[in-house]
């Protein structure tokens, strides 16, 4: 190739570049681990919270007598 050719492929790549750009595509990548995004905080989803199973036969005392009282985390 020559000087001439590899200087149109990069004038043409810098135009595809731009024309993505504007169309809101996405050109490069970056990651977010560390840093602020604003806005994560809020959400509009309630957590599940993990549920602790009771043993309601076969336990000391026996299996008459009230549960004791559920935990969650």
């Amino acid at each position: 190739m020559t000087v001439n050719a590899i200087g149109t492929e990069l004038a043409a790549a810098k135009d595809e570049i731009e024309m993505m750009k504007k169309l809101g595509i996405p050109v490069g990548f970056d990651s977010t681990k560390g840093k602020h995004v604003p806005g994560a905080d809020v959400s509009g989803i309630r957590p599940v919270t993990k549920r602790q199973p009771r043993q309601y036969m076969n336990r000391r005392g026996g299996f008459n007598r009230p549960l004791p009282a559920e935990r969650n985390r």
